[in-house]
């Protein structure tokens, strides 16, 4: 499921902006807009799954779930370009990069431009942010039951919003990261309101077994964390015209991912390290393409997959649990597999 053909995010806009700020809101408030509608649906596929197997009959539950679910994703995905410099995904001008240029078509300088840009990058993300927090707190179930669900929504953003601070911090200092700390980066920024809240809100809407949680939730941890070093490793190796996205800001910027944790074990990290960029002045500016073939050429690249293909494991392991009945486990193993086999 993807974000309704009017979506919520129009519909707030449409509803709560203020009249009398000019054309400028108003073009923001549609290029708001036209980049939240393209998502894969996962978050909603995920959650739809368990929530009929553990019982969910509601429809307006079900489709009110979902929206937010890809409410919360959109809005994660907006601030995440913003925090890495990005300005298109999905092979084409995210928010910030339609912001930036419509400023310089305006005449402003490209600093000013940029600036903008990013301002409305970041209070796009904001408000899709409060569109899906609200469509969370109206969920159309009992007091007591949108209490837990706030609970566990409030917690997967806390984590994902700790995660991506951790991500920005440890790629400004540019320091090798170990493979631990890249993996609860991924864990936290990633797994928690990606794939463990769809799964964990799918029981806990539908009234369900709580003795499903802990393996859903297990599961979810493992299998997001596998997207995460998968997406990392797209973000170096992918072809932009597939993944929609550069292959370089991630390697510009030092992203301490689980590519660079290994990498900094071997023999070629003095070569890898200078390819990025370094740290010491006087060094040549960084060169993508030298340090992509020096991260497949000391190995990173197939640990980095063998650790998803570890994790997917994992994932499964968990999944294998008495309390997660058989009918779920097939409906969700497709998702395992994806994660592997993803392209973009």
């Amino acid at each position: 499921m993807t974000l309704d053909s009017v979506s919520a995010a129009q519909r707030m806009t449409s509803r709560d902006l203020p009249d009398g700020l000019g054309p400028a809101v108003d073009d923001w408030a549609a290029d708001l807009d036209r980049t939240t509608r393209s998502g894969k649906g996962m978050r909603s596929a995920l959650f739809d799954a368990v929530y009929t197997h553990a019982g969910g009959r509601d429809e307006a539950v079900r489709a009110a779930a979902c929206q937010a679910l890809e409410l919360l994703h959109e809005a994660f995905l907006v601030h995440d370009d913003v925090a890495d410099g990005d300005d298109h995904r999905r092979g084409r001008p995210n928010l910030q990069g339609r912001t930036t240029t419509r400023g310089a078509e305006q005449g402003l300088s490209r600093e000013t431009a940029a600036h903008v840009g990013m301002v409305g990058g970041l209070l796009g993300g904001d408000l899709l942010l409060v569109a899906a927090m609200g469509e969370f707190a109206r969920l159309p179930v009992p007091a007591p039951v949108l209490h837990r669900a706030m609970a566990e929504v409030e917690g997967a953003v806390v984590a994902s919003i700790a995660g991506e601070y951790a991500d920005v911090h440890g790629a400004a200092h540019g320091e090798p990261t170990t493979q631990e700390h890249a993996l609860a980066i991924g864990a936290a920024k990633t797994a928690a309101y990606s794939v463990t809240l769809p799964m964990v809100l799918g029981v806990v809407l539908a009234g369900g077994p709580e003795e499903m949680i802990p393996p859903l939730r297990e599961t979810g941890r493992h299998l997001g964390t596998a997207y995460q070093v998968v997406d990392d490793v797209l973000g170096v190796f992918g072809d932009p015209a597939v993944t929609g996205k550069s292959n370089e800001g991630d390697l510009m910027r030092g992203a301490p991912t689980v590519l660079l944790a290994f990498a900094s074990t071997t023999d070629l990290w003095p070569r890898v390290d200078a390819a990025l960029g370094g740290t010491d002045a006087g060094r040549p500016g960084p060169d993508p393409a030298a340090a992509r073939a020096l991260l497949a050429e000391c190995g990173a690249r197939d640990h980095a997959l063998g650790i998803a293909e570890d994790l997917v494991t994992a994932a499964r392991a968990a999944l294998d649990s008495p309390a997660v009945p058989h009918e779920l486990r097939s409906a969700l193993d497709p998702h395992l597999a994806t994660a592997l086999e993803r392209t973009r």
